[in-house]
Parts: C-alpha cells; structure tokens; sequence
C-alpha cells in the first residue's frame, strides 16, 4: 500500500510555488497524494482534473500587504480550526508526512503535526521581511522535521533555528503553444514580464526606466506584459490600473502588450530578447529559470535569491533594486552594445546549472519526502 503525504497550500490559484507544488508531485509518484486548499479554484480544479485527490480547509482568501490585528486574530482562530481539520485528515488518512507549501498555511500544519505526532516539511518559496511573519515563521520552523528553501537567501534566516536544506525550485517542461498576436509595426527589441502582476514584482518600476530612455531607443523597444493580478485581490487589480495609466501618461501605450494571465507562456518567450524582471526581494523567481531554460538572457534585480542564478555579464546583467535609473542603464547597454548582448545570448544558452535542473530537483525532494515519511510516530488520540 502507498504511504499517503498530506499537503497543505495557501491559495487556490496558480503561482510560482503551486507550479513548484505539482514538480514535487510528479517527484513522488510511488507516494499517494492528498492536497488540502483553502478554497476552490482554478489551481484545485487542475489537480481534480490531473486525479490528485484533494479537499479544503478554511483557511481564508489570501490578501496582500499588510494585515490589521483585527485580520491577524482572525487568521490565528481560523488556523487553530484548520489543524484540528488537517489533524483530523492525518488520522482518517494515515499520513506518513504533512507537506507545508507556504508560510501561510504553516501554523495550521505545525499544529497539526503536534497533535498527530506526524513529521512535517515546511517548503520555503519567498523572503520574509515584515517582522512579525519572520518572528513566527522562525518560532513555528523548530517545530518542523525539515525546512526546505528554494534559494541561501530565503534559507538564511532559518540556518540557525532548523534543520534547513536548499533545493532549487525547478519546472516542468513548458508545452508549446501560440504566442499572443504582435502589435502592430515591428520593433527591433522585445522585452518581456512574466508573472503576477502585483507591486513586489517591479513592473512599475520597468514602466519608469522605459520612460527615462532616449526616443529613438523608446521607439526601438516592445514589451510583453504576460501576467494578471491576484483573484479577488482588490490591491493587485488597483496595481493593474494604474499601470495601465502610467502607460498611458508616458507614452508607452501602443509599445506594450498585455496578455494577461497565460497557462503557457512558452509562446511569449519565443518572442523575447530579454526577461525583465525588477522584483525585490525575490527568492528565485521561477520566470528566471524558465527564460534562461529558452536561452534568454535577463535583466533583473540584484537582490535576494537572483544573484544565485543569474550572473552579470554572462547570461543577464543585474541592477540596483528599486532604482529606475539603474534599470534603464541596463536596458541601454543591453540594446545599444551588440558584442554585449551576444554575450549574454550565448550565457544563456548554455542552459541551466545542473542544479537547477529537473532531475536534481526531483531526486532531492523524493529524498527528503522518503527519509522524513518513515519518521512516523503513533497519532496522539
């Protein structure tokens, strides 16, 4: 009989992580999977569809930015309720292991784990910054079995409280598909976004450094907008907008594409010259790996975990982050210098590190997930 692994994720519409999430399934396929989501859709609905048996907790809808204490009090009695459920799944269940994908849903499984005796794995995607979310995250990881982080930037601030191991994130290879239309009139240069669009990502920063650039290379450059704000995120669609505006206002309308949110975005980077990708304090960024796996060259922010992937002047050139100024600088010489730009073509055609490559990824989870699953104590009644 297969031991079961019990996962809990954060949110229930695709992202970085959850794409990571279905890497580490595909890894443990002699495991059977169970996938706990605090509510329906869209990323539920394509596990249901993949056979992955899933259920919900209520957790509640993930909102960005900061959190008031009347908000953070409701989260510590919803994720009390959610172990007593997840508790309650590992005993009808059997689980050997309860897998954490995301800090968010972490007191819910610590708990769970507490109260069932059953190891737990806590799979690290991003930075934590804000204090309190560092102080409890820290708190709750040395109560884990195993933390797992996706970079040595996002491991560094639990080095010293748990047992932490980094993994690369990885990705399944991208399906083809078609590109979104071009705009009209060709341009020479085409610079791309990928991912959600949300304010810690930096498009409004690309956006600023495109209006700082001279006219002529204004005129010489495309961009490929391919993500959409968060569901029900009332703060990532007031982001959109005024992007939108900000576009309208600089000039740069009739230059950008928005393709909105893209299942497969191997057809947008078959269009692209570059990556951009601004964001600050960035654990990886999996839209990285997935340009330099197409052999695109990125522009991106000096910060985080980006520096562990990309190196300046061999396959992407790094900025200061938050620093338009900076951005544009690199936008300039990536456009304007030819031996440059072929430079970095040829970097990033050489492909990935073999540690960031599937099958290194694979093994190291499964290895983790084995070890960690036979570690089972009998459930506490």
């Amino acid at each position: 009989m297969k031991k079961t692994i019990l996962f809990l994720d954060q949110q229930s519409w695709r992202g970085g992580a959850q794409s990571v999430l279905e890497c580490v399934l595909d890894s443990i396929a002699e495991f059977h999977s169970i996938v706990g989501l605090p509510c329906a859709g869209a990323f539920k609905s394509e596990l249901d569809q993949r056979g992955v048996e899933t259920f919900t907790y209520p957790l509640g809808a993930y909102r960005s930015g900061r959190k008031s204490c009347v908000e953070m009090a409701a989260f510590a009695v919803r994720s009390v309720a959610c172990g007593f459920k997840v508790a309650s799944m590992v005993r009808r269940r059997r689980a050997a292991l309860i897998y954490v994908n995301g800090p968010r849903c972490l007191p819910a499984g610590v708990f769970a784990a507490w109260l069932t005796r059953c190891p737990a794995v806590f799979h690290l995607h991003l930075i934590l910054r804000r204090k309190a979310e560092l102080v409890l995250a820290r708190f709750l990881a040395r109560r884990v079995s195993r933390v797992v982080a996706c970079s040595q930037a996002a491991a560094a601030p639990f080095v010293d409280v748990a047992h932490v191991k980094v993994i690369y994130n990885s990705f399944l290879p991208l399906r083809g598909g078609e590109p979104p239309k071009a705009a009209e009139g060709q341009t020479k240069f085409t610079l791309g976004m990928v991912g959600r669009i949300t304010e810690s990502k930096g498009c409004h920063l690309l956006l600023n450094a495109l209006s700082l650039l001279r006219p002529d290379l204004k005129a010489a450059i495309r961009l490929i907008v391919a993500g959409a704000p968060a569901p029900d995120s009332p703060q990532d669609c007031d982001y959109a907008a005024r992007l939108r505006a900000d576009a309208i206002r600089n000039g740069l309308a009739d230059s950008i594409s928005w393709t909105g949110y893209q299942h497969d975005v191997a057809g947008c980077y078959s269009l692209m010259h570059a990556l951009v990708h601004p964001a600050t304090d960035e654990a990886l960024g999996l839209v990285i790996l997935e340009a330099l796996q197409h052999g695109i060259p990125v522009i991106a922010s000096n910060s985080g975990g980006i520096p562990e992937v990309v190196r300046d002047g061999f396959n992407g050139l790094l900025f200061l982050p938050g620093d338009a100024c900076a951005l544009a600088r690199a936008i300039e010489r990536f456009v304007e210098d030819e031996s440059l730009r072929r430079r970095l073509q040829a970097g990033a055609r050489r492909g990935l590190d073999e540690q960031f490559r599937i099958a290194s990824f694979q093994q190291a989870i499964r290895r983790v997930v084995t070890e960690l699953s036979l570690k089972r104590a009998p459930c506490r009644k």
